[in-house]
């Protein structure tokens, strides 16, 4: 709790989506130590004495928001002081944000003393500065855009009303996000038209100073690649751009709402305005990156790697911070895995895994990404969770996290063995569930083939991946269970021996995907069939991808951990791991790519910077960093 008797506060009782609105509170004090602690519902930027002193609000649960503790000494006067505070109240269900009423809660503290709160003698108004309830995605899973004005009108001003918003309001789990120097971007010309290039993949907030002969809109498109001659701004339904209304004169913004990730700028304009700089405030979580300890191709992938894995991490991982920037498990699995490796210290695996273990469905299952709600469960991702805590404590030696965890993966593991079928395999989830492995051929979730669609839609197939998944899972839940005193039984014999009888394919020696679909056989596939024990007189031929689907970036770590366990297993992996990546540095790659299809894939969606990508940090460290 931030403080007993500061209150949840908002313009009035009227709450509309895509709403900004300004709170304004003066009050004494004494120079001295002084912390404000504030929580927003949807994001805030707080100003004090015409400073900003802190914004970025982390994205909570309905049951349960978060605090920021900012030390505000060295913006503080003796005497009066004035605090403003903009919140923008987002109101949309997204994969990272989950639609609450709006909200703003505060409270200035001189160690025990309280010197101001939020209440309803807190002054508010609509903010002029942004334009209201225009409700403009950027993508699905990002959300809303957001729009400024420059110059607006002055704020009217008004009591505070309360709202109703949970009071379970806990400290921030992370560290604040860093600030780092303006980063300019360099105008270039393509096709006879300017673009502005930041020279490498950077994530942060846009800043804009633009002179105007006349007012009018400016437009700012960002994107990963430059195509079509110039930055593409819409994808699909896709918008990547942030939108100005300005004035005549010189016009400053500083878009702190809505963080970006791109290489390319491109400033859309009427004639009459001049760009005088155009850039961006580039943010990072801090941490200490552990020395480097390669050269050559190999030190540069790693190194692309790394910087991949800092630009997927701020108030979560992150699967992409371009077009997405949500927290998956299976992402977020790869990533902590690297930055057991890559990075000092390991809270931020701790906290991720805790957060994700809050979004729980009724069912059991987790839910697609954290915090949000109503998603399209993938129980592959689900049934990975307690392969990710295994791991966690495998490399910390930390069990403190399984009291906090242990619920949620008793509910999935629970789940799934009440789903084993008289065949004793557990059968596809029909819809809205998403039987989805990996981005390949018979592994995304959909087939070709219109049949196979409908037996998908209905659940009325099985999947190998699923069961040699769960399989995988429960030989590492046990362990789990053994440090408890927990049990958990499931005779995994009879499941073994059942995706033999099923998947198994005599005549080629090896496992196919689905068993009343397509017969399709995969390098995943065959993979994870070996990761659990089983044989097939082809098996290591497929795992190496001999005659299959290949495995995708995101899923290729379990092939390499299974050849791994096979002689020359550490040489193919090195082989394998230089051919791909050399392959997106060659292609000028500053951080490494969703697919190895680059921004072609997914009707020109891909992303070029793409957490679950960074792997090889992983098994470089495993197996050429002799301690």
């Amino acid at each position: 709790m931030i403080n007993e008797k500061a209150r949840w506060i908002w313009l009035d009782e009227q709450i509309l989506p895509d709403q900004y609105i300004s709170f304004f509170q003066e009050f004494s004090c004494k120079k001295e130590k002084t912390v404000l602690k504030i929580s927003a519902e949807t994001n805030y930027i707080a100003y004090l004495n015409g400073k900003r002193v802190g914004f970025g609000q982390f994205a909570g649960y309905k049951n349960e928001k978060y605090y920021d503790e900012l030390d505000i000494t060295d913006f503080v006067k003796e005497g009066k002081n004035k605090l403003t505070v903009t919140v923008w109240y987002e109101g949309v269900n997204s994969a990272t944000h989950i639609a609450d009423r709006g909200g703003l809660i505060f409270a200035v503290c001189q160690g025990d003393r309280l010197v101001a709160r939020s209440s309803q003698n807190t002054l508010c108004g609509l903010h002029t500065g942004y334009i209201q309830g225009r409700k403009k995605n950027i993508t699905v899973q990002l959300g809303l855009t957001s729009g400024m004005i420059f110059g607006g009108e002055e704020i009217v001003y008004q009591k505070s009303k309360e709202v109703e918003l949970t009071y379970n309001i806990l400290p921030r789990p992370v560290k604040k996000l860093e600030e780092e120097d303006i980063a300019l971007a360099t105008p270039i010309t393509v096709n006879g038209k300017t673009v502005y290039d930041l020279s490498r993949e950077t994530v942060g907030y846009l800043f804009l100073r633009v002179e105007c002969k006349d007012a009018c809109a400016v437009k700012v498109a960002y994107g990963e690649h430059i195509k079509d001659g110039g930055v593409r701004q819409i994808i699909g339904g896709r918008d990547f751009s942030l939108d100005f209304e300005c004035k005549k004169g010189e016009n400053h913004f500083e878009q702190l709402f809505v963080r970006v990730a791109c290489r390319y700028l491109e400033v859309i304009a009427p004639d009459g305005v001049t760009v005088k700089e155009v850039g961006m405030i580039p943010v990072r979580y801090p941490q200490t990156q552990k020395p480097r300890f390669l050269s050559g191709l190999d030190g540069d992938i790693y190194d692309v790697c790394v910087r991949t894995l800092e630009l997927c991490m701020h108030e979560h991982y992150e699967d992409c911070p371009w077009r997405e920037q949500a927290l998956y498990v299976l992402d977020s699995r790869n990533q902590m895995l690297c930055g057991y490796y890559a990075f000092e210290g390991s809270s931020f695996q701790r906290e991720n895994l805790i957060f994700i273990s809050k979004g729980r469905r009724s069912d059991g299952l987790l839910e697609l990404t954290y915090p949000a709600v109503d998603t399209p469960a993938i129980p592959f991702f689900s049934v990975m969770y307690p392969v990710a805590v295994y791991e966690y404590i495998e490399h910390t030696g930390d069990k403190s996290i399984l009291p906090t965890v242990m619920p949620t993966m008793k509910g999935i593991m629970s789940f799934f063995k009440h789903k084993i079928g008289d065949n004793r395999l557990i059968g596809c989830l029909p819809r809205p569930y998403w039987n989805f492995y990996e981005w390949t051929d018979g592994s995304d979730g959909t087939s070709s083939d219109t049949d196979v669609n409908d037996l998908y839609n209905k659940g009325l197939t099985t999947d190998l991946i699923l069961n040699c998944a769960f399989i995988y899972s429960c030989q590492r839940f046990k362990k789990l269970c053994e440090i408890t005193g927990d049990s958990f039984e499931v005779a995994l014999d009879g499941i073994k021996k059942a995706i033999i009888d099923n998947f198994y394919d005599i005549e080629r020696g090896i496992y196919f995907l689905c068993k009343d679909g397509q017969r399709k056989f995969s390098q995943l596939g065959n993979a994870f069939a070996m990761l659990v024990g089983l044989d097939g007189k082809n098996l290591l031929s497929a795992v190496k991808g001999e005659g299959v689907i290949p495995a995708s970036l995101s899923m290729i770590g379990y092939v390499y951990d299974s050849i791994l366990k096979t002689e020359g297993g550490e040489e193919f992996v090195l082989n394998d791991i230089r051919r791909k990546y050399s392959y997106m540095l060659s292609e000028g790659a500053t951080s490494v790519w969703e697919t190895i299809l680059g921004d072609a894939d997914f009707d020109n969606a891909g992303s070029l910077c793409h957490g679950w990508s960074a792997m090889p940090v992983y098994y470089y460290n495993k197996i050429l960093k002799r301690d």
